[in-house]
């Protein structure tokens, strides 16, 4: 890759943002300096890894590594015969292997479904031994503690004894009398190591004591009193003794971190290597992506979205870059700003992030060549300082450009031949097109020539496509319109932007015939177009308000369910009452035969009045169909035995029937129906169903769906599936930002035809994929 394309397609900001995402300061540079590579099984090992990091964060919280020093530096001094780390450098290494026992811990805790993320653990080693050793010696500060050695701990409290002592005597001698007209002020204080008193200069040769310091005003005298000289000289030499174990301790400390420097620097850039991959899933978190999959023959970028755009504050309208299987060029037509180099740049982008290891901003299911190079003419190169003209500049990279052989590659031209004479820019445009379509490079073009837009639309290896635009209040739509050819409308922009009407009315008189001819083509193109999607809007229209109808005869069906299983639960309580009465009764009865008490006529005429109640039940219980003159036909008037539905017989196939009633239609058992005495009958109708059972798959892709249309398409592929006797099915939903997924669970969790429902396995599409089994 060429730095130059990088830079021209802004892949620097990008890096920067996810570099936000990361703790450390080496992760945060791993993130900035993260490279796109050509390797297939790299970028493809980068992008699982990625994905199934955002997984982790996802399911199991965020990972509990904050910001942790760098201690290479540190690490590699130490390994210098003589040289002792201070306190600072080995607490700041101390920090590093506190960071790897929590961060080991929780990855060993959590990523076994996640084969990518799995060696990452053992890469990690906490050195228990010296963590536990730094740890004891050293305070936060990086002050060596009293629990490093038995001999410091007893040296320290010498000090702190002599220290006691000496102070408490030098505040004794202040409070003599006599004292307060000698010294300066009440306090004992500290010169050249040694405790002192501040006396007044004008008393000082009154005063038996060594002088240590004057004042800066030379008022007073810092005076050591002759008793406190052993005293202080006890002092110094045990603070002496107190600093040369200090050292010793951090020569022992760093000849441990100079044993252990090895893995020490291995399990650092392991940290670094999480903390930079935990930034880039938490950056894909952030920004809702998703991770393409590699395909060679074509680019499907489904509601992508530029990642510039989507770091500031406003709107983003997601746009669609495709260039299917058999097409190498992409032509990108219509207006000044309405979107065509922002179209340009997105797939130029977003393929750099996919092979740098990052998730795109785009819907589940988008898919990416992996380019051995990608190239960008894009913008003004215009070079004072090489003397380059704008047209210079652009020839001088696309020279360039062709120089380089690798394959597969992406170029992607903004405007070719811009800045000389349109005829001979065009012809320019076109050639260049040719040639890397000659060699088997994939092309993405954006452009006003009226020549290159013929060429494209008689190239069958072009696919042409139109920015959106309202020509009513000539405003971008922001969004790629494919098999369309946009008009520049330069004349009418220039007009809404105040340019004199007599302008406008001499270039419109200046154009050449054939220009106008084309334009008039085009316009009527773009109506025909226009007309077409206001007929597909109306269709779409329909098809939701029957959507609607079949959404509320599943409610209504989910309704009668309820109250038959009310109504059997019912009649079970009440058969399992007349039982235990029944036999409560009967053993009464026995025991009363037993005792005397009755005899056996009694028992006779129980069983006959038993033999009558469980007949009773039974009638109730079993409600068989009411023959009728004759079997029931298409078009008559029906009902369900045992439920309140009535309405048309429309169709019967075997064991099932279809009746409708109102708006609603509803599918029954064939044999529990029945005519209706007195109701007529209607004319034949006969309707059949394009539901066949064996053209059913059990599975269902709502990617890229809004939650209401998606719910829409569940119920109705539901209802497939329960006549088709599916007895699971999958519906893939993707992870994004997770509603999509929660309106699927909240759905099932009300269906009849779901018993169950439970996310894939995580080798079978996780959270992004749910699987529900059905009542068959």
């Amino acid at each position: 890759m060429r730095a130059r394309d990088l830079v021209a397609l802004e892949l620097d900001p990008v890096r920067q943002r996810v570099a936000d995402f990361a703790h450390s300061p080496t992760g945060k540079q791993a993130c900035r300096q993260l490279q796109p590579s050509n390797e297939r099984a790299v970028v493809q090992s980068a992008l699982e890894a990625t994905y199934q990091c955002t997984r982790l964060l996802e399911t199991c919280g965020d990972l509990p590594l904050g910001e942790f020093p760098d201690v290479r530096a540190a690490i590699r001094t130490a390994t210098h015969e003589g040289f002792v780390l201070d306190g600072k450098a080995l607490v700041e290494i101390r920090s590093v292997l506190d960071a790897a026992v929590a961060t080991r811990s929780f990855l060993k805790q959590h990523v076994a479904p996640f084969p990518q993320l799995t060696p990452l653990p053992e890469r990690i080693d906490p050195q228990r031994e010296l963590h536990a050793t730094l740890r004891r010696a050293l305070d936060d500060n990086g002050d060596v503690s009293d629990d490093a050695s038995d001999e410091l701990a007893a040296v320290r409290r010498e000090l702190r004894h002599l220290r006691q002592r000496l102070q408490r005597k030098l505040e004794d001698m202040l409070t003599r009398p006599g004292m307060a007209d000698l010294i300066s002020d009440q306090y004992v204080t500290v010169r050249n190591n040694r405790f002192v008193l501040p006396i007044k200069t004008v008393w000082a040769s009154q005063f038996e004591g060594v002088v240590q310091d004057r004042s800066v005003s030379g008022e007073t005298m810092f005076i050591e009193p002759l008793f406190a000289v052993e005293l202080n000289n006890r002092l110094l030499m045990a603070a002496k003794e107190e600093e040369r174990l200090v050292r010793r301790i951090l020569a022992d400390l760093t000849e441990l971190v100079r044993a252990e420097h090895v893995p020490l620097l291995e399990t650092f850039a392991a940290l670094t290597e999480v903390d930079a991959l935990a930034a880039r899933a938490r950056f894909s978190l952030h920004y809702r992506c998703t991770q393409p999959r590699l395909d060679d023959d074509e680019i499907l970028l489904r509601a992508a979205r530029h990642p510039i755009l989507l770091f500031g504050e406003g709107a983003i309208t997601p746009i669609d870059v495709l260039l299917p299987r058999g097409k190498q060029v992409l032509v990108v037509t219509g207006p000044n700003t309405g979107g065509k180099t922002v179209a340009l740049k997105t797939l130029g982008l977003l393929a750099l992030m996919a092979q740098s290891g990052l998730l795109i901003p785009a819907a589940e299911g988008s898919c990416l060549p992996c380019f051995a190079a990608v190239f960008a003419d894009v913008g003004d190169e215009q070079s004072i300082t090489r003397n380059l003209s704008t047209f210079s500049a652009h020839i001088a990279n696309l020279t360039d450009i062709l120089s380089h052989r690798q394959r597969p590659a992406i170029v992607l031209l903004d405007e070719p031949g811009v800045g000389t004479d349109p005829e001979e820019g065009a012809a320019l445009g076109i050639g260049m097109i040719r040639l890397l379509e000659a060699r088997g490079v994939r092309v993405a073009v954006t452009t006003h020539y009226a020549a290159i837009k013929v060429f494209a639309l008689g190239d069958d290896a072009c696919v042409i496509a139109a920015v959106d635009f309202d020509l009513a209040s000539l405003t971008p739509k922001y969004r790629l319109v494919y098999q369309s050819v946009g008009e520049s409308l330069a004349l009418p922009i220039a007009r809404r932007l105040g340019l004199p009407e007599d302008v406008i009315d001499a270039a419109q008189a200046a154009r050449s015939t054939q220009s106008r001819a084309l334009e008039t083509a085009m316009e009527r193109l773009e109506e025909t177009r226009r007309r077409y999607e206001e007929r597909l809007a109306e269709v779409e229209a329909r098809d939701l308000s029957v959507k609607q109808s079949e959404e509320q005869a599943a409610k209504l069906l989910a309704e009668l369910q309820a109250k038959r299983k009310q109504r059997w639960a019912s009649e079970l309580e009440e058969a399992r009452e007349f039982l235990r009465t029944l036999k409560q009764r009967g053993a009464e009865l026995l025991a009363a035969i037993e005792r005397g008490a009755a005899d056996r006529r009694r028992l006779r005429e129980f069983l006959d009045e038993q033999e009558v109640a469980v007949a009773a039940h039974r009638e109730i219980a079993i409600e068989a169909p009411q023959p009728t003159g004759r079997a029931p036909q298409v078009g008559d008037q029906v009902e369900v035995i045992g439920q309140a539905i009535r309405g048309q017989l429309l169709s019967v196939e075997g064991d099932r029937a279809w009746i409708q009633r109102g708006s609603m239609r509803f599918e029954v058992p064939s044999a529990a129906l029945r005519g209706i005495e007195g109701k007529g009958t209607a004319p034949r109708v006969d309707v059949r169903l394009p539901f066949q059972a064996e053209e059913t798959s059990p599975e269902l892709s709502l990617l890229g769906l809004r939650v209401k249309d998606a719910i829409a398409e569940l119920q109705h592929f539901l209802d497939r599936a329960a006549q088709a006797r599916l007895a699971s099915v999958r519906i893939i939903h993707g992870i994004g930002s997770g509603a999509l997924r929660k309106a699927v669970a909240d759905y099932l969790s009300t269906s009849p035809y779901c018993s169950s429902f439970r996310g894939a396995d995580p080798q079978h599409g996780g959270a992004g994929v749910t699987v529900a089994d059905l009542s068959v």
